[in-house]
């Protein structure tokens, strides 16, 4: 028996236990965005460093790592694989808090990139499977209703409990919901049946794919333009928080709440009524697969650039959550649009590779060219020695100019990268021009 939404009880339970795992997901990818600032003056850290720390060390492997892990997820049970790197992510940002320097913190950061490398890739296949084309993009826009709540529950949970008890015990307290929902996911999900059971079972060549998608102008373009919105708000993601405690000297929990609201709010309104209104459009026209984004962040661009430039936070707040609902708006339904472009057994190979994209440019270079324009502003505004006044551990506190001058450093640095959201805009009309050539609508 179906529900008003067309699912049965079963979907309705994947929807929510991959929707749950995939909060985990998200909590344990931005908590560092969220005790980073605690981690900053704990350990004296730059922008830079912080950067690294919440976005390159994670993103390289999450991105390198994502291929190979599609590409067994084309030959074994993507169940199996999704419980496994949901174990190790888990695990991983657990040991985290238990790190004693910098540099074992970013080996476990490292760790929790090779775990969730595996997660996307499986998942989107799966989806696949088990819903038909025209509802991939509702269901994996429901699914992903769990990376707004992930980064809600990271920044108002964690940030309380990084306040009250430190970060150490924030980074434990999140890590270990993980390892119960990958029990749960073996013993009540089964194998969904492989659409091409009735082909080849041989999974393609990597080589091959790689060919295929090259010769894709849709899927390049698509991917291109979703990492450089990935840039800004993988940034804000990461440096919102900083911004709100250096800039209005908020304490961390109350960040934490205006992130929830201005942030991971705004991402799950945008992508439930994205994923509904593209499902919809995409059955009139393709090519509003590479429309609809297109409009969408080109309308996001002055709010975000208005809301970052506010000197009251709640102006930020209510300018930041338009800018976010429609830069976020298709995110999900881009990744499910590229699945219509390859063969069944290459789709879990194409969605690792648009993440690949999204994540290299998005979290990895855009969170180190944010941290290190951050640091760079910030020494030009000091009027002294940076260095040396701000960045020395041992001191039991910041001198305040040294927190003016890391305030205004950020806030410069994330308007100069918001402009690369006209060249997302760019790469999504060309998208759309392609995709009534390529797709495919197996």
């Amino acid at each position: 028996m179906k529900d008003a939404g067309g699912f049965r009880p079963h979907d309705r339970w994947f929807l929510l236990l991959l929707g749950a795992i995939y909060m985990f997901n998200f909590i344990d990818r931005t908590i560092i965005a969220v005790v980073g600032e605690s981690i900053r003056h704990d350990l004296r850290l730059s922008d830079l460093q912080l950067g690294m720390l919440g976005g390159l060390a994670f993103s390289i492997f999450y991105a390198v790592l994502g291929i190979p892990l599609a590409r067994l997820a084309e030959r074994y049970s993507r169940v199996r694989i999704i419980a496994v790197v949901t174990m190790l992510w888990s695990l991983m940002t657990a040991l985290s808090g238990a790190a004693g320097s910098y540099v074992q913190l970013l080996l476990c950061r490292m760790g929790v990139g090779i775990g969730e490398a595996g997660f996307t890739p499986a998942l989107v296949s799966m989806i696949s499977d088990r819903f038909d084309a025209g509802r991939r993009a509702v269901v994996f826009s429901l699914i992903a209703i769990g990376v707004p709540l992930g980064g809600a529950v990271a920044a108002i949970a964690g940030g309380a409990v990084a306040q009250a008890f430190g970060w150490r015990l924030a980074l434990v307290a999140v890590g270990a919901p993980g390892l119960l929902l990958a029990l749960l996911l073996v013993a009540t999900i089964p194998e969904p049946e492989r659409k091409d059971a009735g082909q080849s079972a041989d999974t393609p060549p990597f080589a091959m794919v790689l060919r295929r998608l090259a010769r894709s102008p849709a899927f390049l373009h698509l991917t291109f333009g979703s990492g450089f919105v990935g840039l800004v708000g993988f940034g804000t993601n990461l440096f919102l928080i900083p911004l709100l405690v250096r800039r209005f000297d908020l304490p961390l929990a109350h960040a934490g709440l205006v992130f929830a609201l201005s942030f991971s709010l705004a991402t799950m309104v945008g992508q439930v009524s994205g994923g509904y209104l593209i499902g919809r459009l995409i059955q009139r026209d393709i090519r509003w697969g590479g429309w609809a984004p297109a409009i969408a962040v080109g309308l996001a661009l002055p709010f975000y650039l208005l809301a970052i430039h506010q000197s009251d936070w709640r102006l930020l707040v209510a300018f930041l959550f338009v800018a976010t609902t429609l830069l976020y708006a298709f995110t999900p339904a881009i990744m499910t649009i590229t699945q219509s472009l390859v063969e069944p057994r290459m789709r879990a190979s194409a969605a690792a590779l648009h993440a690949f994209g999204q994540t290299v440019a998005g979290l990895g270079l855009g969170s180190v060219v944010l941290g290190y324009l951050s640091d760079r502003l910030a020494v030009f505004l000091y009027k002294g020695n940076y260095a040396a006044d701000c960045l020395v551990s041992g001191k039991a506190s910041l001198p305040p100019a040294c927190l003016s001058a890391s305030a205004s450093g950020l806030q410069l640095s994330m308007q100069l990268s918001a402009s690369v959201l006209l060249i997302a805009v760019l790469h999504y009309c060309l998208a759309a021009k392609n995709l009534p050539l390529e797709t495919n609508a197996s």
